[in-house]
């Protein structure tokens, strides 16, 4: 509750205010904050002329649903929603086939042992609201529509989602990865009939080529050179909708950033450093995944249902640590592997050694950042460590 109350919200603002500006009829992907069209229209952060907002038409629109009531409500109702995708997700993992009911009681000890997780509620991020549509669409993996159109609206408020079909696809589940393409294709065409063509136009040619090498920063040609209205000079405080509030609350306020495109070019974005990341670690998730495919080998279904389900989680962080808009409160996607990495080597014969590295990657990203690059570089490691463990439970069944 002291997120909601105190904190700022910092994402939670951006998706208020392209709602609002959607509302007013606006472009949510430009930063009114002082000028003469809407002065007070900002999310007390942004400082450059564009807005923080990343995300499809489509999402600006779903959000104008938020921003029907006043901020400091759509806080408390946002935050509270995402405790509720917390718990929802303990007990789908529990639910799963193979699961057991303490399952549901690791997620939830190890979220509340996980700093990203406090990170992610003091942010407003959206990711534990799509985190048990995401993981229900993979319990339902094997029903293609069903799967495909929950992941895919999902992507329409993470479009790194779609990184993951690569993998998917590597699976076998073709099926799964067409039906969400097929959704996706929906969602562009409703996105171009409610926003209108150029909003989508705009999206497509303008906002992503820009958040592939700077994510939702800029250069200094960017910058908002118009008066803001930050309430105290040390920019520690800004207001919204006539209420102060602290940009990042203790010991939130140090940087968040996971991402080793960031890591890699941090003042001289390139496409190189931007896409190059990606290459490599999902052309490596794919490797794993052909070794892993359902029916190919491999009669334990629990073990192979556990198998992928590292698998699947490990090209999800892939896809965080390898976006330029990757943050570390974005590691609340790997709760649903909690189970298996605390009970590794007990449930699904994999080598001791394997799952001390295993569980010492999840600590490493469970703590707070120690040094620049650190949530990069262990969140790069729980990948690669949860796609090993992935092909152990298959080569040592």
């Amino acid at each position: 509750m002291t997120f909601a109350v105190a904190s700022l919200q910092q994402d939670l603002a951006a998706y208020w205010i392209a709602g609002k500006t959607r509302w007013l009829g606006l472009d949510p992907y430009l930063s009114y904050g002082g000028s003469a069209i809407a002065p007070r229209l900002w999310d007390g952060v942004a400082p450059y002329q564009h807005s923080r907002f990343l995300y499809p038409p489509l999402a600006a629109e779903l959000f104008r649903l938020l921003a029907i009531v006043p901020y400091r409500f759509a806080k408390v109702a946002f935050t509270g929603a995402a405790v509720a995708g917390w718990l929802l997700t303990a007990r789908l993992v529990a639910r799963r086939p193979g699961g057991r009911p303490q399952d549901s009681s690791v997620v939830f000890l190890t979220g509340a042992l996980f700093l990203p997780l406090y990170f992610h509620l003091e942010r407003g991020q959206i990711d534990l609201l799509l985190l048990p549509l995401v993981f229900w669409a993979w319990s339902r993996r094997d029903r293609a529509a069903g799967a495909g159109a929950a992941l895919a609206l999902a992507a329409t408020f993470k479009p790194a989602l779609l990184g993951l079909l690569p993998v998917i696809v590597a699976l076998g589940r073709w099926r799964w990865a067409a039906a969400t393409l097929a959704f996706c294709g929906v969602a562009v065409v409703a996105g171009v009939m409610i926003s209108g063509p150029a909003l989508t136009r705009e999206y497509a040619t303008v906002v992503l080529p820009r958040a592939a090498l700077y994510g939702e920063g800029g250069n200094e040609e960017m910058l908002n050179n118009r008066p803001l209205p930050i309430t105290d000079e040390d920019g520690e405080t800004t207001e919204l909708e006539g209420i102060s509030y602290k940009i990042a609350l203790w010991p939130f306020d140090r940087p968040a950033s996971a991402s080793l495109p960031r890591l890699f070019a941090p003042t001289a974005p390139h496409w190189a450093t931007s896409v190059l990341p990606y290459l490599f670690v999902i052309a490596g998730l794919a490797w794993a995944a052909r070794r892993l495919r359902p029916g190919h080998d491999n009669p334990d279904n629990l073990i192979s249902d556990d198998a992928e389900l590292l698998l699947f989680t490990a090209a999800i962080l892939a896809c965080v640590v390898t976006s330029p808009t990757g943050w570390v409160m974005s590691f609340v996607w790997a709760l649903p592997i909690a189970p298996l990495v605390w009970t590794a080597a007990a449930r699904a014969r994999v080598p001791r050694r394997l799952a001390g590295l295993l569980g010492a990657a999840w600590v490493a990203c469970a703590l707070a950042p120690l040094l620049t690059g650190w949530a990069a570089i262990m969140g790069t490691a729980l990948v690669v460590a949860a796609g090993v463990a992935s092909a152990a439970r298959t080569e040592s069944r």
